[in-house]
């Protein structure tokens, strides 16, 4: 988007919003039983992303599911310990060192309820691969509930990880940390992986997992730094135009295209939060995709009060997923959805 001047909590907004929902599982978490000594942990790697980690996979057997930028969580099925992963654009001007305060100041404004009592045990330390981190321990509180959490955090290229993990007051911060510190950032990417998920380079986009589909783009926009649960996104690099693709799931057994219409709605209704004058000029049912049920939603708005954007939206359906195709233009719309009419789904 155009000269859009990216402001640290955004930024922080980004990265640290899935803990909201990650670690809001707290406020209905009751004390359960402590923690078996030295659990037996198990080896996790994201040869996309390129990371790996250790948890006990016996246990934490829950997997929630993707939401925001979490890149890996799960869970015990009485929803506590819980354990997750986050990446984002690295706070500018932030050093490592910091991202513990951050990360605390920034819990309170995201968890309605939460109080931070104080940070513990700060540290610059070596990953096993050497990597230069930040841990700290947290003590903490959401809805009357005592909770303790240990957090690592690394600088990987342009991106900020963040690793957590949490439980009861009363359970071992021993065995939080053993995971934490885990972490290894030296796993070599694979492009297969990287496919499955989303990837998109010289004007050209494929995913193979579920929803599979292809996407071209101008060769000339330039990938950036992803937000929220966003695959990808790419713009020219004065900023307008943009274009960014996410993955959403269907509820079961509720209605497909009432739930596209919702999709479109929350998305207008999430720009709200960095930006005002929001007025939807259209939205309605589209036949671009054939066989596949779609929705459209065109919205005027402005960034911050600063600049006027149109931006537009095409959600389609897909086995049990929608693909969101979003564009953000200071022109006409056309240029977008000629981008979007590229798409070739079924590969």
């Amino acid at each position: 988007m155009k000269n859009y001047p990216i402001r640290t909590m955004w930024i922080v907004f980004c990265v640290f919003a899935g803990a909201a929902l990650f670690f809001a599982c707290a406020q209905t978490a009751g004390q359960e039983q402590k923690s078996a000594p030295s659990p037996k942990l198990e080896r996790y790697e994201d040869k996309a992303i390129g990371f790996s980690i250790e948890y006990d996979a016996e246990r934490l057997s829950m997997d929630p599911g993707p939401v925001g930028p979490f890149v890996f969580r799960r869970q015990s099925a009485e929803g506590m310990p819980s354990v997750g992963i986050t990446t984002g654009p690295y706070p500018p001007g932030t050093a490592l060192e910091d991202t513990a305060d951050l990360i605390a100041s920034s819990l309170p404004r995201m968890i309605p309820g939460c109080i931070v009592h104080q940070v513990n045990h700060q540290q610059l330390i070596r990953l096993m691969d050497n990597t230069r981190a930040n841990y700290f321990e947290l003590d903490w509180n959401i809805g009357g509930n005592e909770i303790i959490a240990a957090f690592v955090t690394a600088k990987m290229n342009d991106s900020l990880i963040v690793f957590g993990a949490t439980d009861n007051q009363d359970e071992s911060m021993e065995n939080l940390t053993a995971i934490v510190k885990s972490l290894r950032l030296d796993v070599e990417v694979d492009e297969a992986a990287l496919k499955a998920k989303g990837f998109g380079k010289d004007g050209k986009f494929v995913r193979t997992n579920s929803p599979a589909f292809t996407l071209e783009y101008p060769k000339e926009f330039q990938n950036r730094r992803l937000l929220a649960n966003q695959i990808f996104r790419a713009g020219i690099p004065q900023g307008s135009p943009s274009i960014s693709i996410a993955i959403s799931s269907f509820a079961a057994g509720e209605d497909i295209d009432e739930q596209l219409k919702a999709l479109a709605e929350g998305y207008a209704n999430a720009l709200q939060t960095v930006g005002s004058d929001i007025k939807i000029i259209s939205q309605n049912p589209i036949e671009t995709y054939k066989e596949f049920d779609a929705y459209e939603i065109q919205i005027v708005w402005r960034y911050r009060g600063q600049f006027s954007l149109t931006t537009v939206v095409h959600l389609i359906a897909k086995e049990d997923k929608a693909i969101q195709l979003a564009g953000h233009t200071t022109y006409g719309i056309d240029e977008l959805t000629d981008i979007f009419k590229t798409i070739n789904l079924r590969p």
